[in-house]
């Protein structure tokens, strides 16, 4: 993995589910807001046919996705709580040198 700071702000594409506790993409959305990143969130649609604007971004259905500033996309939940927790988001995370080297 490597080292990305999540400095402007983020999107991420989650679905309409209307908790944070009951999937995966409740648990991103925690995950940014401990660590202070301001995000757009964009509710897609429960049925993955419906999903293009993902799908154009990924080249699958699946969601979390979160859409970097710098164009990338990071899909799977647990890659994205890993990027945040790894220091790659936050307010200091542009001066803190990046977790285990890497």
């Amino acid at each position: 993995m490597h080292f990305v700071t999540l400095r402007a702000v983020t999107t991420l594409y989650r679905c309409p589910t209307p908790t944070d506790l009951l999937c995966p993409c409740g648990r991103v959305a925690r995950a940014l807001r401990r660590a202070g990143v301001a995000y757009e969130e964009v509710r897609v649609p429960h049925r993955r046919g419906r999903r293009a604007q993902v799908e154009r971004l990924t080249g699958q259905r699946r969601v979390p996705v979160l859409a970097l500033d710098d164009g990338e996309a990071v899909c799977d939940s647990h890659r994205i709580v890993e990027l945040i927790a790894a220091g790659g988001a936050g307010p200091a995370a542009a001066s803190r040198p990046p977790a285990g080297g890497r």
